[in-house]
């Protein structure tokens, strides 16, 4: 029995053994060599290819970490880490000193720089695989640059696993000869990246195949357009693609930067996926579509508080194609975009161009054609059955440009202003337009149940505040049919005795939001120069009004703590937005 107990407790050992109890760190550099044992950065190793081979003593639990430097060509094969119980193994580059790289230091517009972190440059667009993930588990790969490379990064896996990799900022620039991948996630599951930088890919900026992956913080740009051996051009083609389900992308930003051969494909959900996030993103100048939805399987994503800006000729903001449905944008933002909303058919998939897709307290501002039922590919398919819910319309050249056959769709409690004209195309717009407000415009007002023509008053929309007054005909003279609940900001609906028209909803402070319970959610309350929001959902934005209703405060993504040194002493009301709630709070300031 004794032995059997020893046996036991050696198995254990050796099973905590190789999960990390007995973490060990490891170095690279530049002065290092392979054959020492790079255990500190004297005798550390010199390639990062060896440090993540078969042939290194790094197992799971380990870091290594990597020195600034040119390490040339350094083709990087994980080749650890085969089991989903492993424990991560971190690469993680520094400048001077292991964990003084804080912050990404690099910008748009930057070169490589291998002095500030390790840098992966074998100096020829057609050699170099950079590094390669695939079949492995829970691996952190940070603080890298790859530069001049056929290939990146790139998670190939043979099946679909949870990987649940980390990628952390990583700056990426110049790759491919002809159509290159940046970073390739392929049947791989929950992996993070951000922080992130792309600049000039060949082919795509990221190409997302699975599911649960979160994008965080990262930005794409193309600036180069030459022709390549294989006959393309060196722009990208597609900035952040996803083929998966329940992915998110948060807070990033891409651009088109010129007049490229390649139109650009923007934030794009294509071939398959369901129940995708993008939220509080910023795409630019990307005529194939700054947010688009494309193919028959793409149903039921939502894009939240995006924006799309326009400065070059058939821009495209939001693109439904190829029968791509029930999608939702929700208070998504179209600025100086030619086409706000675009429905095409290229025959990839189904022979309609997409229906129930939904645009919820959007605005679309500058344009040349607000909806522009485009003839390509195919101009016989039909446009169906969307719907456009307290919208706002500001300044176009036309409402419609409609080459394409249309039924049932919709505008409910929308405002559309200073529209030039109607319709311009072959096919006629059959558009109902439900409880709408007609200013301004080239044309009459169209007929509908609940239409008004009359001045909305606007806060400002030279400077895009399409906020309302309480004097505006278009308060409490809308319908609660087919509008969302809550207004662009978050706002609930209705503020009053009716659904107001437009993105938002007046409130008068007097009618109370959703309220949640929380004690010491602001403190110290009184407060003086600063007060801390501790809340155990994030908040997306604050306002702060004082008593008269005047918004004195507002910031996005901010810290929890709060300067209010600048306001006088007094009464003020705080409110907090979240992904599910919006939250008032009485705040009292004395002693300023």
């Amino acid at each position: 029995m004794k032995k059997r107990i020893l046996a036991t407790v050696f198995i254990a050992i050796c099973f905590f053994a190789n999960n990390s109890v007995f973490a060990l760190t490891y170095y690279v550099s530049l002065t290092g060599n392979n054959s020492n044992n790079g255990l500190s950065e004297a005798t550390s190793w010199r390639t990062i290819g060896f440090a993540a081979s078969a042939a290194s003593s790094v197992t799971a639990g380990d870091t290594v970490f990597i020195k600034a430097g040119d390490y040339g060509i350094d083709d990087v094969f994980i080749e650890k880490n085969y089991s989903n119980t492993d424990a991560r193994i971190s690469f993680i580059g520094f400048q001077n000193t292991p964990g003084d790289i804080t912050d990404f230091p690099f910008s748009y517009g930057d070169e490589v720089d291998a002095s500030v972190m390790p840098l992966i440059n074998p100096g020829d667009r057609t050699i170099g695989e950079g590094i390669n993930l695939s079949d492995s588990y829970s691996i952190t790969i940070k603080n890298i640059q790859i530069g001049n490379s056929l290939a990146a990064i790139s998670i190939w896996n043979t099946t679909s696993i949870e990987s649940n990799h980390v990628l952390e900022n990583i700056f990426i620039k110049d790759i491919g000869d002809d159509y290159s991948t940046a970073l390739g996630i392929t049947r791989a599951n929950g992996n993070t990246v951000k922080n992130c930088l792309i600049v000039n890919a060949t082919g795509a900026g990221m190409d997302i195949w699975g599911d649960n992956n979160l994008i965080e913080n990262c930005q794409v740009y193309s600036n180069e357009s030459e022709p390549t051996p294989g006959g393309t051009y060196t722009s990208m083609d597609y900035y952040i693609v996803l083929k998966g389900n329940s992915n998110i992308v948060r807070n990033c930003y891409i651009e088109r930067d010129g007049n490229l051969e390649d139109v650009g494909h923007g934030m794009e959900i294509k071939e398959s996926g369901e129940n995708n996030l993008f939220v509080d993103c910023i795409a630019k100048n990307m005529i194939g579509g700054c947010f688009s939805v494309r193919w028959s399987e793409v149903q039921h994503n939502e894009f939240r508080n995006c924006k799309a800006i326009g400065s070059l000729e058939d821009v495209c903001a939001f693109l439904i194609r190829d029968g791509a449905s029930y999608n939702v944008f929700n208070s998504c933002t179209s600025e100086g975009c030619p086409a706000g909303v675009r429905f095409l058919l290229s025959g990839e998939d189904e022979d309609y161009c997409g229906e129930h897709n939904t645009f919820n307290n959007c605005i679309i501002k500058n344009a040349d054609w607000v909806f522009d039922l485009n003839s390509w590919y195919y101009s016989s398919a039909t446009v169906d059955s969307n719907l456009f819910a307290n919208c706002v319309i500001d300044s176009a050249s036309y409402l419609f440009n409609c080459e394409r056959p249309n039924s049932g769709n919709k505008l409910v409690n929308c405002i559309i202003t200073n529209v030039d004209t109607f319709l311009i195309g072959d096919d006629p717009s059959s558009f109902e337009f439900l409880y709408c407000d007609f200013y301004n415009n080239g044309f009459d007002m169209l007929s509908g149940t609940g239409n008004i023509e009359a001045d909305p008053l606007f806060a400002n929309a030279s400077n895009g505040d399409y906020h309302i007054p309480k004097e505006s005909p278009c308060v409490d003279t809308a319908t609660a049919t087919d509008a969302p609940d809550t207004d662009f900001e978050g706002t609930i609906r209705p503020q009053g005795n009716a659904y107001d028209m437009g993105a938002y909803e007046y409130s008068d402070l007097t009618v109370i939001p959703k309220i949640i319970n929380q004690k010491n959610l602001l403190y110290p309350n009184p407060a003086n120069d600063y007060f801390t929001v501790n809340n155990s959902e994030k908040v997306l934005k604050i306002i702060i009004y004082n008593q008269t209703g005047q918004k004195v405060f507002e910031n996005k993504g901010f810290n929890n703590k709060i300067n209010v040194s600048g306001l006088s002493d007094g009464i003020y009301y705080v409110v907090l937005q979240t992904n599910t709630n919006r939250i008032n709070r009485k705040l009292i300031i004395e002693g300023n």
